[in-house]
């Protein structure tokens, strides 16, 4: 079993496991084996959210796994059309009874693009409070919407969700929820292999006798941010999981940091740079 670290999570107090298994895209059979197979194989955190229509295969895979309900860690986001009050606390209901659930362990503002953010904010801590989420948090939110959010005098996410990888490094936002005590987690860590075999990654890949992949899973670990590839390939969920077990050098850590070229994978990504007011 790989050393599966964890990374605290500031206002809940709870811990995340530094790595996971993404599953947009994982549809019906294939989205319960791949995760079956995960939370077999040392796998602890499972993403899923309300747009995937996945959560009900998420939930019958933690039943199928036979694991204990605290080992394991489940994030679900609500999806940009439940934004507000009333919808966002139905929301959350109707995903918990799609996971068969009694809570999960964080929820997400999917994206800021949704609108009302301070009032579904607001809501979100409130469903903190009653213990239908151990902790909650954002994606897709950039400096300017996070630095809105803080000007409410609101508790902060634990969390933010964002694109991140070798070729788009998200420096600002980084910093950022670094200095506020925000953890960083990466979707498209891999920028869903975009860029492979079009850059310098290549040479470093092949000096270490490593895949691309996999330097791109280390090294967003190894800058302590939460990294949740999506695979329906057993072998690569195991391939991915290794990076746990080997480092990257100071040397080597500098040289990807000069690959960022703000590349975009995801369309998502674009959220986060919508003035405040219009989503506020």
């Amino acid at each position: 079993k790989s050393p599966m670290t964890e990374v605290l999570l500031r206002s809940s107090k709870i811990k995340i496991p530094i790595f996971g298994l993404g599953t947009w895209t994982s549809k019906e059979n294939e989205c319960v084996s791949i995760c079956v197979h995960a939370l077999k194989n040392g796998y602890k955190l499972i993403d899923t959210a309300t747009l995937y229509e996945n959560e009900a295969q998420v939930g019958e895979a933690i039943r199928q796994a036979n694991v204990k309900r605290e080992d394991v860690f489940i994030t679900t986001k609500l999806a940009t059309d439940s934004h507000g009050a009333e919808n966002a606390t139905k929301a959350l209901k109707t995903s918990l009874a799609k996971l068969g659930l009694d809570y999960v362990d964080l929820y997400l503002i999917h994206a800021p693009r949704g609108g009302k953010v301070v009032e579904t904010w607001k809501t979100l801590l409130e469903l903190k409070n009653q213990g239908l989420t151990k902790a909650v948090g954002v994606s897709n939110f950039g400096v300017e919407q996070l630095k809105g959010l803080k000007a409410t005098g609101l508790e902060m996410p634990d969390l933010n969700q964002i694109e991140l990888h070798v070729w788009n490094q998200q420096k600002e936002t980084v910093d950022f929820c670094n200095q506020e005590g925000i953890v960083v987690e990466a979707y498209c860590p891999l920028a869903r292999c975009r860029r492979f075999g079009q850059t310098k990654l290549k040479d470093l890949a092949e000096k270490l006798g490593k895949t691309e992949a996999e330097i791109c899973l280390r090294w967003t670990v190894q800058k302590g941010i939460v990294t949740i590839p999506k695979t329906g390939n057993e072998k690569r969920l195991l391939t991915n999981l290794s990076v746990l077990e080997w480092t990257l050098s100071e040397e080597e850590m500098k040289e990807i940091e000069e690959l960022d070229e703000q590349f975009e994978a995801s369309s998502a990504v674009q959220s986060m740079r919508l003035e405040w007011e219009t989503v506020a």
